[in-house]
């Protein structure tokens, strides 16, 4: 299997590929200007991670035992100055929630070919906290990074959200003073180490499928149905499959005639004609339009191509 189609537990998760997504659009966004000499000033970015704090087993197997093993110094040595995020708070913001469910199309990989699916989906308005802490060496890279956010992250800032082969849009922003809170904290820790403390609200879209479909779901419906998963065409769920070949499986047309129409009136529900009185013969043209895959060449077709 190739590294393309392998997943991992961390696949699928879409609160994840949220917190993904900022850590991207945060990459290379803030920095500031060192003056080494008269003619010199360097360029220092700040690189912005997600919070590693968890339980004492995560710490010891990651900045313990495994260090040990590799011959990695011991420890959590980060370089500063350096931005941690953390997710605080989830909350689903209904006021902003339009029509429930609208069709939507979407690609996901199945097999090393790339399906696609057309779901009943509503988009749920999320709003994400993040508490922000920007770590620096000296109260003057304190000051620089300050001025670096508020220049480069305020008000809003737009993003997409890569959810697997689809995205949604996002955004998000440093809000202003509230609660008689300033915006930006300063403290001087125990490890004499500068800390600028903001938040970040972060608005986006969570997809929710019909039936409460999950990504994985999705997956495995596809791959465990008996029904026609490697045909072509795209892939609806009813009841409890997907079946793929298109939205209008098939497509019936034909050309009658004009005196089968409906009477004089433009609207049809307003008068009609009866068909049976009327000797018209067989219609000029019919025929169909199918999304069903077709085994071989047809007798017709041979015969007009002239292929003896």
């Amino acid at each position: 299997m190739s590294v393309y189609n392998q997943e991992f537990n961390k696949d699928n998760t879409i609160l994840r590929y949220v917190i993904v997504s900022l850590l991207a659009e945060l990459k290379n966004k803030v920095y500031f200007y060192n003056q080494i000499d008269e003619d010199t000033s360097v360029k220092i970015n700040i690189p912005f991670y997600y919070s590693v704090t968890g339980g004492e087993r995560f710490l010891s197997d990651n900045f313990l035992y495994k260090p040990i093993e590799e011959n990695y110094a011991i420890g959590d040595y980060e370089v500063v100055p350096r931005g941690v995020i953390q997710l605080d708070s989830v909350s689903i913001d209904s006021s902003r929630q339009t029509n429930k469910f609208v069709r939507s199309e979407f690609v996901r990989e199945y097999e090393g070919q790339l399906k696609t699916y057309s779901l009943e989906t509503a988009y749920l308005p999320l709003n994400l906290s993040f508490s922000t802490t920007i770590i620096c060496s000296n109260n003057l890279e304190m000051l620089k990074a300050t001025e670096s956010v508020m220049s480069k992250l305020y008000k809003e800032i737009l993003f997409q959200v890569d959810l697997g082969m689809f995205r949604v849009p996002g955004v998000f922003q440093v809000p202003d003073d509230f609660s008689q809170n300033r915006q930006f904290e300063f403290s001087l820790s125990d490890k004499k180490e500068f800390q600028v403390t903001l938040s970040l609200e972060v608005r986006t879209f969570m997809p929710v499928f019909q039936d409460g479909l999950l990504l994985s779901d999705i997956e495995k419906l596809t791959r465990n149905s008996t029904v026609n998963p490697n045909n072509k065409g795209i892939g609806m769920f009813r009841n409890g499959r997907i079946y793929f070949g298109g939205i209008l499986q098939e497509f019936q047309y034909g050309v009658d005639d004009i005196r089968n129409a409906p009477d004089n009136n433009v609207l049809s529900n307003q008068s009609y004609n009866n068909t049976d009185e009327i000797q018209t013969g067989d219609k000029f043209l019919s025929g169909e339009v199918t999304s069903v895959k077709k085994e071989g060449e047809g007798e017709k077709s041979k015969n007009f191509r002239n292929d003896d």
